[in-house]
């Protein structure tokens, strides 16, 4: 508890606590019969938390940037598919949106969320269709 504290303002005399010492500069400080910290141990336990800390954001960007590029490549096909469809009812040369298509389905990379991932494989396994429905018409032609 602390005993005869009173307000003596700036640079005006205040007794001092119970347990507390006054320094030259006026300032008081309380001896809480504590060691102190040594600079060593306070440093390498915040520097073992920014570093867990880096790492997983490091981890949690890294996720969130194979979802991007995981929805730029399926907004790529879809794309690329709706230009196949105004090809063909535009009864035009479809080749440059079939060789898109081919380019993207090749690319193998897969998103973090697993929701992301069933949509980006069922517009690849529609794409595949896609081009195959046409390589087989193609060869039909060639063959008649």
């Amino acid at each position: 508890m602390v005993e005869s504290v009173r307000a003596g303002g700036v640079g005006g005399a205040a007794p001092v606590a119970r347990g507390g010492t006054r320094t030259a500069a006026g300032r008081f400080s309380v001896d809480d019969d504590a060691a102190p910290l040594t600079r060593n141990a306070g440093l390498s336990s915040v520097a073992t938390i920014g570093l867990d800390s880096m790492l997983a954001l490091q981890a949690v960007d890294e996720a969130m940037e194979r979802d991007r590029a995981a929805r730029k490549r399926g907004t790529a096909m879809i794309a690329a598919l709706t230009g196949l469809q105004r090809a063909m009812l535009a009864e035009e040369d479809p080749s440059l949106a079939l060789r898109a298509l081919d380019q993207l389905t090749t690319d193998s990379r897969l998103a973090d969320d697993p929701g992301l991932g069933a949509i980006l494989r069922a517009v690849v396994l529609r794409s595949r269709v896609e081009i195959a429905r046409r390589e087989a018409q193609g060869s039909r032609r060639g063959s008649v």
